[in-house]
């Protein structure tokens, strides 16, 4: 073999090994922070005490159980874009156990005009008092009507003779 082939040969390997090298030294991509645990204790609910819920984002909601003062959060697998303005929502038991649990085969259904739209539960947590408020978004309040203005004066009386 020719020397110049030779070189070359050995010119290419040196370069192929310099970017190994190099493609190994740099630094690793950050991997994403966990998220943050979720407030509450791990719990299960009965479908049927379900009275009411509230949507704190896409993916979240606090379900009432079966009155106001016992709360749950339930977390969705993902997010449902406008989860607050859908008007046709229910839970689906695919297990058939009576319950809404996070480690467990149960939806949230979106009733949607062409067919449901089913969303997995990941995790059902009991509130406390503290922590649904914390959650609950602030109450909104009608539009407020500036004050009316004072009522005219009354007419001064007559005088009398």
């Amino acid at each position: 073999m020719p020397a110049y082939v030779l070189g070359r040969t050995a010119l290419m390997a040196l370069a192929v090994g310099a970017l190994a090298a190099a493609g190994c030294a740099t630094p690793r991509a950050q991997a994403p922070h966990a998220a943050a645990p979720l407030p509450g204790t791990d719990a299960c609910v009965f479908v049927r005490n379900v009275s009411d819920w509230t949507v704190v984002d896409d993916s979240t909601l606090i379900v009432f159980a079966p009155m106001r003062k016992d709360a749950y959060l339930v977390k969705l697998f993902e997010p449902i874009f406008d989860l607050d303005f859908r008007q046709r929502v229910g839970f689906e038991d695919a297990d058939h156990d009576g319950q809404l649990c996070g480690n467990s085969v149960d939806y949230l259904v979106v009733r949607e005009e062409s067919a449901p739209w089913r969303v997995p539960i990941v995790a059902v947590r009991k509130l406390t008092p503290d922590e649904t408020k914390q959650l609950l978004p602030p109450p909104r309040h009608p539009a407020t009507k500036p004050p009316s203005p004072p009522p005219p004066p009354p007419p001064p009386a007559a005088e009398q003779h």
